[in-house]
């Protein structure tokens, strides 16, 4: 007796499009798998169950060109450079490239010297929102000169921090973040004014943007002042527009350790967020110590 897997297949659409109504495949029903694994198991259906490999020719092609690689990868890319097969392509070689780079020996060590460490990393992994996107703080106020000048270092390794992400995700799960990004100085942190972490910025959206498309939900600025306005009209220049538009701000007090406005709770539970983020810092050693920029 033959098995028919139309029906079940069917019941797995919902990562491709599936809101528009196309007619169901197996690439839609099973992104997290490569072609050459879906090639095994279309090789199991029998034509009566009118379940077709592909019907989007875009994504056969960018699937066929890359057939060891998750569709739901490859659909990132795709969607990144608006269904070009040719620019995705372009864009995932340049991707594989610099994989390369941040999983060869040593490099992991070295992002982490670079971000800083402990509760000095400008990068910092914590919960859930409540829209389901895996958080994380970026605290602009840790940012210190000799970051400043190693924008590109810097930029190397928060997308290292972002291909484990990635790694920890795996194909099973559609990586998006939240990113939480207050503006507040707080005690015994460098606090250097936002105006000069422009280049830092434009470094960090350039190599992101470049490597891990389609990763970011929501960027949450705040507190967000009204002066604050002409420099995010400076910083938007550097950012692709689509990354641009999920920027969100928020009001709140911009006195330091500060919590957050309640607006914020709207979007991410109070207790998926670390509780020494927003903090005073211990205070460094003589020999450690760096300026504090908002002082003096």
């Amino acid at each position: 007796s033959k098995v028919s897997y139309g029906g079940s297949a069917g019941l797995m659409l919902g990562f491709w499009a599936s809101e528009k109504k196309v007619k169901s495949s197996l690439a839609t029903a099973l992104p997290c798998f490569s072609l050459e694994v879906l090639a095994v198991i279309y090789a199991c259906f029998d034509e009566d169950d009118d379940v077709p490999l592909f019907t989007h020719d875009k994504r056969r092609r960018m699937a066929t060109k890359y057939p060891d690689m998750h569709l739901g990868t490859l659909e990132r890319f795709l969607i990144a450079r608006d269904f070009s097969v040719t620019k995705a392509g372009q864009m995932l070689d340049g991707y594989l490239e610099f994989k390369k780079v941040v999983n060869s020996p040593g490099f992991g060590e070295k992002a982490r010297l670079t971000l800083g460490e402990g509760r000095r990393n400008i990068v910092t992994p914590m919960g859930r929102a409540k829209d389901g996107t895996d958080v994380f703080g970026f605290r602009m106020c840790l940012i210190t000169e000799e970051m400043l000048n190693n924008a590109d270092a810097v930029a190397d390794a928060a997308a290292w921090t972002m291909e484990m992400y990635l790694q920890r995700t795996g194909p099973y799960r559609n990586p998006r973040v939240t990113v939480l990004a207050p503006t507040n100085a707080i005690d015994n942190a460098p606090n250097i004014p936002a105006h000069r972490l422009i280049p830092i910025l434009r470094a960090l959206s350039k190599r992101l943007g470049a490597n891990y498309p389609e990763f970011a939900q929501r960027i949450v600025i705040f507190p967000f002042p009204w002066v604050g306005r002409v420099l995010w009209e400076m910083v938007k220049v550097f950012l692709d527009p689509k990354t641009s538009a999920k920027v969100c701000f928020l009001p709140g007090s911009q006195d330091r350790h500060s919590d957050p406005d309640e607006t914020m709770y709207e979007l991410v539970e109070k207790d998926q967020i670390d509780p020494l983020f927003l903090k005073a810092l211990p205070e460094l050693k003589s020999s450690e110590k760096a300026p504090d920029k908002t002082k003096g």
